[in-house]
């Protein structure tokens, strides 16, 4: 059962985390109909992200082979069966459209998981193979998440939640680009040989950046709903820098190939500050 749920991504989970940040933010996360709505939509995209990620390990199963550490993945290692895996796709795709009926088919539960799911294809197609390109599509996973929980909790996107997201989804996506080159060079993925180490450095440090100016402007932004409710937010900003920095150094001490869900369970104390920056926001947001 733990390969299968390896091979799913299971870990990768937290990333939907996302869908429910619109309906945190605004203050709407406990009402019911509208946690049952977001609920229902990160099922909805975790099925659906799972189904990629299985159909891409199939497709690159030879070459994952003969990567170092892709080589452990269950079908490249053999623990999983090619026929099995096409099963549990044929099985989470039939769970998502079930799901979807559930909701009579609403084009608004399976739009932006399917518009996933085509920019994922192209990716692993072609669009992986063209630096910058590549990480534009990973920071677009990450936005279409956050668009996606916008929808469902109707409470639509604020501009300073997009661009924070969209500034740390390119520190995610160009610190993974960063310590692939640097444990694996050229033979992690082809279109390494396009970046330099300087280079990714110089964008984890802009990214990190401007996700931290973004994340303050927004608490100290006086005209937002949150604000004008007379909560401020501002007190969560030293624990958004500290996370950053803590990250920066994970990735710098060049142990890790910068995969986001692996940094994050791999450091005891990056799981502790982000439950710490949690606790504070939840308290700040719902405490009065």
């Amino acid at each position: 059962m733990r390969e299968y749920l390896k091979l799913m991504r299971v870990k990768h989970y937290m990333k939907n985390l996302l869908i429910f940040l619109p309906a945190v933010l605004t203050r709407k996360l406990f009402e019911v109909q509208i946690l049952k709505e977001v609920v229902i939509g990160a099922v909805i995209f975790s099925f659906a992200s799972s189904v990629i990620y299985i159909i891409n390990d199939i497709r690159d199963v030879e070459m994952d082979r003969q990567h170092p550490v892709k080589s452990k993945r269950p079908l490249a290692s053999g623990k999983v069966s090619l026929p099995a895996a096409k099963t549990i796709v044929v099985f989470l795709t039939a769970a998502v459209i079930c799901i979807w009926g559930y909701k009579k088919f609403a084009f608004e539960y399976i739009f932006i998981p399917l518009l996933y799911l085509a920019l994922n294809v192209a990716y692993s197609l072609k669009l992986k193979e063209y630096p910058l390109i590549d990480v534009f599509i990973l920071m677009l996973g990450y936005v279409l998440r956050l668009i996606y929980g916008g929808r469902l909790a109707g409470t639509g996107l604020s501009a300073w939640m997009f661009l924070t997201i969209t500034a740390a989804a390119f520190f995610l996506g160009f610190g993974k680009r960063r310590n692939e080159l640097l444990m694996y060079g050229s033979v992690g993925r082809a279109n390494l040989k396009e970046y330099t180490l300087d280079f990714l450095d110089r964008a984890c440090q802009m990214s990190m950046t401007t996700t931290i100016i973004f994340y303050a402007l927004s608490c100290a932004d006086v005209n937002t709903a949150v604000a004008e409710a007379g909560v401020n937010l501002l007190w969560s900003v030293p624990a958004v820098f500290i996370i950053c920095l803590r990250y920066l150094m994970i990735l710098n001490d060049g142990k890790s190939d910068g995969d986001p869900v692996e940094v994050v369970f791999r450091d005891k104390w990056l799981i502790l500050l982000g439950i710490v920056f949690l606790a504070v926001l939840m308290i700040l947001l719902y405490g009065s």
